[in-house]
């Protein structure tokens, strides 16, 4: 076996294998090998990046989608030890957008549960590469995120205290 996967190769079946020496799968057998349904493997290999069209072929990179995986799961376990630690239990999770009525920025929870929009100085955490980042919300020529280096924050997960 090549590079580093003899270490492992008491824990591989035949299935982890064969996938292994594939670099691109079918949204069909990642949805199989992960054990995930169509609609939901579909949809994680987007938000990863992972997909790619070749004419009418769509292809789902591997490792970028198991990358993917593993941020998320180690995101999961940091919020699972804070909560087990009594640490941050009353922070929330969301999306930020713009308002376009008030022209503030605000944190979407879910379809129709909103923070109740943003000051200038509102202090939140900010999903960046896997890391949660204190920041704070300011304005200049447009809304941004101290410390945070992105052209456009609409779209960036946050995290804050409850009201």
């Amino acid at each position: 076996m090549s590079g580093n996967l003899w270490m492992f190769s008491d824990k591989l079946d035949d299935e982890d294998i064969e996938i292994l020496k594939h670099e691109f799968i079918t949204y069909y057998q990642g949805a199989d090998y992960y054990g995930l349904g169509l609609k939901m493997f579909t949809r994680l290999a987007r938000e990863a990046g992972a997909v790619y069209k070749i004419g009418k072929k769509v292809l789902i990179r591997r490792t970028i989608f198991d990358a993917y995986l593993r941020k998320l799961y180690r995101i999961d376990q940091e919020e699972a030890a804070r909560k087990a630690a009594g640490k941050d239990a009353y922070m929330k999770q969301g999306t930020l957008v713009l308002d376009t009525d008030s022209g503030r920025m605000d944190i979407r929870f879910s379809l129709n549960e909103y923070y109740g929009g943003l000051h200038c100085g509102t202090r939140m955490e900010a999903l960046v590469d896997g890391d949660w980042i204190p920041t704070r919300i300011e304005m200049g020529e447009d809304w941004f995120l101290v410390g945070i280096d992105t052209k456009a924050i609409a779209g960036l997960t946050v995290r804050i205290k409850e009201k």
